[in-house]
Protein backbone atom coordinates (compact mmCIF):
# COMPACT_ATOMS: atom_id res chain seq x y z
CA UNK A 1 0.00 0.00 0.00
CA UNK A 2 2.97 2.75 0.52
CA UNK A 3 4.25 1.53 -2.49
CA UNK A 4 1.40 2.57 -4.50
CA UNK A 5 0.63 5.30 -2.37
CA UNK A 6 4.50 6.78 -3.35
CA UNK A 7 3.65 5.91 -6.99
CA UNK A 8 0.45 7.56 -6.90
CA UNK A 9 2.08 10.98 -5.60
CA UNK A 10 5.10 10.34 -7.88
CA UNK A 11 2.21 10.31 -10.60
CA UNK A 12 0.56 13.15 -9.37
CA UNK A 13 3.87 15.67 -9.00
CA UNK A 14 4.67 14.36 -12.69
CA UNK A 15 1.09 16.01 -13.52
CA UNK A 16 1.34 18.94 -11.77
CA UNK A 17 5.11 19.42 -13.32
CA UNK A 18 3.56 18.45 -16.91
CA UNK A 19 0.40 21.00 -16.87
CA UNK A 20 2.75 23.89 -15.27
CA UNK A 21 5.59 23.06 -18.04
CA UNK A 22 2.18 23.55 -20.42
CA UNK A 23 0.77 26.47 -19.21
CA UNK A 24 3.98 28.05 -19.20
CA UNK A 25 5.10 27.11 -22.93
CA UNK A 26 1.63 28.31 -24.16
CA UNK A 27 1.90 31.24 -22.03
CA UNK A 28 5.61 31.98 -24.62
CA UNK A 29 3.55 30.82 -27.58
CA UNK A 30 1.31 33.72 -27.06
CA UNK A 31 3.26 36.44 -25.75
CA UNK A 32 5.48 35.59 -29.01
CA UNK A 33 2.42 35.46 -31.82
CA UNK A 34 1.15 38.89 -30.25
CA UNK A 35 4.76 39.99 -30.93
CA UNK A 36 4.90 39.11 -34.33
CA UNK A 37 1.37 40.73 -34.95
CA UNK A 38 2.70 44.12 -32.94
CA UNK A 39 5.55 44.05 -34.51
CA UNK A 40 3.93 43.09 -38.50
CA UNK A 41 2.10 46.14 -37.50
CA UNK A 42 3.94 48.56 -37.06
CA UNK A 43 6.46 47.80 -39.92
CA UNK A 44 3.02 48.37 -41.98
CA UNK A 45 2.30 51.39 -40.69
CA UNK A 46 5.55 52.41 -41.33
CA UNK A 47 5.95 51.29 -44.60
CA UNK A 48 2.06 53.11 -45.21
CA UNK A 49 2.69 56.47 -43.60
CA UNK A 50 6.39 57.18 -43.29
CA UNK A 51 8.22 55.48 -46.20
CA UNK A 52 6.41 52.92 -48.97
CA UNK A 53 8.07 51.52 -52.35
CA UNK A 54 7.68 52.88 -55.77
CA UNK A 55 8.25 50.99 -58.65
CA UNK A 56 9.20 53.03 -61.87
CA UNK A 57 8.04 51.09 -65.09
CA UNK A 58 8.58 53.75 -67.41
CA UNK A 59 12.66 54.87 -68.31
CA UNK A 60 11.46 58.44 -67.72
CA UNK A 61 14.28 58.86 -65.07
CA UNK A 62 16.55 57.22 -66.52
CA UNK A 63 19.90 56.77 -66.57
CA UNK A 64 19.94 57.28 -63.38
CA UNK A 65 16.66 55.33 -61.94
CA UNK A 66 16.25 52.35 -64.87
CA UNK A 67 13.51 51.32 -66.40
CA UNK A 68 11.36 48.75 -63.70
CA UNK A 69 12.98 49.80 -60.26
CA UNK A 70 12.42 49.94 -56.78
CA UNK A 71 12.81 52.98 -54.68
CA UNK A 72 11.11 53.98 -51.35
CA UNK A 73 9.62 57.41 -51.02
CA UNK A 74 8.70 59.48 -47.88
CA UNK A 75 6.21 61.69 -47.28
CA UNK A 76 7.43 63.09 -44.23
CA UNK A 77 10.12 65.19 -45.98
CA UNK A 78 8.63 68.74 -46.91
CA UNK A 79 11.69 70.73 -47.57
CA UNK A 80 12.74 70.62 -51.21
CA UNK A 81 15.73 71.42 -53.12
CA UNK A 82 17.20 71.26 -56.52
CA UNK A 83 18.03 67.99 -57.89
CA UNK A 84 15.94 65.98 -55.24
CA UNK A 85 13.59 63.77 -57.49
CA UNK A 86 9.88 63.57 -55.89
CA UNK A 87 6.93 61.52 -56.73
CA UNK A 88 4.05 63.55 -58.19
CA UNK A 89 0.39 63.08 -57.83
CA UNK A 90 -1.87 62.77 -60.37
CA UNK A 91 -1.51 66.18 -62.50
CA UNK A 92 -4.11 66.10 -64.53
CA UNK A 93 -6.88 65.49 -62.23
CA UNK A 94 -8.26 66.47 -59.04
CA UNK A 95 -7.66 63.79 -56.21
CA UNK A 96 -9.89 64.87 -53.49
CA UNK A 97 -8.45 64.52 -49.43
CA UNK A 98 -11.36 61.84 -48.65
CA UNK A 99 -9.68 59.80 -51.80
CA UNK A 100 -6.26 60.27 -50.59
CA UNK A 101 -7.44 59.05 -46.73
CA UNK A 102 -9.47 56.10 -47.93
CA UNK A 103 -6.16 54.94 -50.03
CA UNK A 104 -3.75 55.15 -47.56
CA UNK A 105 -6.71 52.84 -45.65
CA UNK A 106 -6.89 50.76 -48.25
CA UNK A 107 -2.63 50.24 -48.64
CA UNK A 108 -2.21 49.44 -44.87
CA UNK A 109 -4.87 46.67 -44.91
CA UNK A 110 -3.82 45.11 -47.85
CA UNK A 111 -0.18 45.72 -46.56
CA UNK A 112 0.71 47.65 -49.91
CA UNK A 113 -1.00 45.60 -52.18
CA UNK A 114 -3.59 47.41 -53.30
CA UNK A 115 -3.11 51.07 -54.53
CA UNK A 116 -6.52 53.08 -55.78
CA UNK A 117 -3.93 56.00 -57.40
CA UNK A 118 -2.66 53.08 -59.97
CA UNK A 119 -4.08 53.54 -62.78
CA UNK A 120 -2.97 53.00 -66.90
CA UNK A 121 -3.54 56.27 -68.05
CA UNK A 122 0.06 57.90 -69.24
CA UNK A 123 -0.17 61.30 -67.37
CA UNK A 124 -2.79 59.98 -64.43
CA UNK A 125 -0.60 58.19 -62.42
CA UNK A 126 1.91 59.19 -59.79
CA UNK A 127 5.29 59.75 -61.33
CA UNK A 128 9.09 60.13 -60.39
CA UNK A 129 10.26 63.63 -61.35
CA UNK A 130 13.44 65.78 -60.50
CA UNK A 131 12.80 69.13 -59.23
CA UNK A 132 14.71 71.94 -61.42
CA UNK A 133 13.46 74.79 -60.01
CA UNK A 134 12.07 76.14 -56.90
CA UNK A 135 9.60 78.81 -55.98
CA UNK A 136 10.91 82.31 -57.02
CA UNK A 137 13.34 81.24 -59.95
CA UNK A 138 13.69 82.53 -63.92
CA UNK A 139 14.36 79.84 -65.60
CA UNK A 140 14.72 79.10 -69.58
CA UNK A 141 15.49 75.94 -71.38
CA UNK A 142 18.55 75.80 -74.57
CA UNK A 143 19.36 72.28 -75.85
CA UNK A 144 17.65 70.22 -72.89
CA UNK A 145 20.11 72.17 -70.49
CA UNK A 146 18.11 74.26 -67.67
CA UNK A 147 19.36 77.54 -67.14
CA UNK A 148 18.16 78.98 -63.50
CA UNK A 149 18.67 82.34 -62.40
CA UNK A 150 17.34 82.20 -58.43
CA UNK A 151 15.47 84.89 -55.97
CA UNK A 152 17.69 88.22 -55.80
CA UNK A 153 20.57 86.78 -58.14
CA UNK A 154 21.38 88.80 -61.46
CA UNK A 155 23.16 85.66 -62.93
CA UNK A 156 21.75 82.56 -64.98
CA UNK A 157 23.54 79.42 -63.99
CA UNK A 158 23.00 76.18 -65.30
CA UNK A 159 21.22 73.48 -63.28
CA UNK A 160 24.12 71.54 -62.39
CA UNK A 161 25.94 74.36 -60.81
CA UNK A 162 23.06 75.37 -58.83
CA UNK A 163 22.31 72.24 -57.27
CA UNK A 164 23.78 70.24 -54.84
CA UNK A 165 23.43 66.63 -56.33
CA UNK A 166 24.85 64.84 -59.05
CA UNK A 167 22.60 63.15 -61.60
CA UNK A 168 22.87 62.72 -64.91
CA UNK A 169 20.34 62.98 -67.90
CA UNK A 170 19.38 61.69 -71.37
CA UNK A 171 19.31 63.55 -73.99
CA UNK A 172 19.45 63.12 -77.64
CA UNK A 173 21.50 64.71 -80.29
CA UNK A 174 18.99 65.30 -83.44
CA UNK A 175 19.66 65.47 -87.10
CA UNK A 176 20.30 69.23 -88.02
CA UNK A 177 16.69 69.45 -90.24
CA UNK A 178 14.71 67.71 -87.46
CA UNK A 179 11.31 68.52 -87.15
CA UNK A 180 11.04 70.25 -83.15
CA UNK A 181 7.36 69.63 -82.91
CA UNK A 182 8.64 66.11 -82.36
CA UNK A 183 9.63 64.68 -78.87
CA UNK A 184 9.37 67.46 -76.27
CA UNK A 185 11.09 70.78 -76.71
CA UNK A 186 14.80 71.05 -76.18
CA UNK A 187 14.43 75.08 -75.49
CA UNK A 188 11.68 77.51 -73.94
CA UNK A 189 11.82 81.48 -73.47
CA UNK A 190 12.27 82.63 -69.70
CA UNK A 191 9.55 82.29 -67.81
CA UNK A 192 9.52 83.35 -63.57
CA UNK A 193 7.69 81.17 -61.00
CA UNK A 194 5.56 81.98 -58.50
CA UNK A 195 5.02 81.38 -54.40
CA UNK A 196 4.51 77.60 -54.44
CA UNK A 197 5.42 76.77 -57.91
CA UNK A 198 8.22 74.14 -59.00
CA UNK A 199 9.40 72.99 -62.55
CA UNK A 200 9.96 69.48 -62.64
CA UNK A 201 11.51 67.61 -65.34
CA UNK A 202 12.48 63.92 -66.30
CA UNK A 203 15.94 62.60 -66.45
CA UNK A 204 14.99 61.28 -70.00
CA UNK A 205 14.51 65.30 -71.50
CA UNK A 206 13.31 63.79 -75.10
CA UNK A 207 10.05 61.68 -74.56
CA UNK A 208 8.81 61.96 -71.12
CA UNK A 209 5.84 64.06 -69.84
CA UNK A 210 7.07 66.88 -66.91
CA UNK A 211 6.24 70.25 -66.47
CA UNK A 212 6.98 71.21 -70.20
CA UNK A 213 3.74 69.73 -70.75
CA UNK A 214 2.17 70.10 -67.14
CA UNK A 215 3.08 73.34 -66.07
CA UNK A 216 4.37 74.01 -63.18
CA UNK A 217 3.59 71.95 -60.19
CA UNK A 218 1.99 72.85 -56.62
CA UNK A 219 3.46 71.52 -53.40
CA UNK A 220 0.04 69.86 -52.72
CA UNK A 221 0.83 67.75 -55.94
CA UNK A 222 4.15 66.45 -54.37
CA UNK A 223 3.47 62.76 -52.63
CA UNK A 224 6.74 62.11 -50.86
CA UNK A 225 10.54 62.66 -51.88
CA UNK A 226 13.12 59.54 -53.25
CA UNK A 227 15.10 58.48 -49.94
CA UNK A 228 16.84 55.23 -51.65
CA UNK A 229 17.16 52.98 -55.27
CA UNK A 230 17.06 49.86 -53.82
CA UNK A 231 16.09 47.76 -57.19
CA UNK A 232 18.22 47.09 -59.67
CA UNK A 233 20.80 46.19 -57.14
CA UNK A 234 23.54 47.44 -59.11
CA UNK A 235 21.89 50.80 -59.06
CA UNK A 236 21.58 50.89 -55.01
CA UNK A 237 21.83 54.25 -54.01
CA UNK A 238 20.99 56.85 -51.58
CA UNK A 239 19.35 60.27 -52.92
Amino acid sequence: MEKLSENGKRHNNLYILSYGLRKELNKKITHFIFLFVFLVLVINAVLTFAVYPVRSHSNSMSPDIPQNSLSYVTPIETQFERGDVVLIDKVDKENPIHKKVLNIIVRFFTFQQVNLDNSEGISSKMSLRRIIALPGDTIYMKDYIVYIKPQAEKHFLTEFELTKKSYNIEVVNLPQNWDTSLGFESSFAPIMLGHDEYFVLADNRFTTLDSRHWGVIKESQIEGKLLVLIFPFKKFRLF
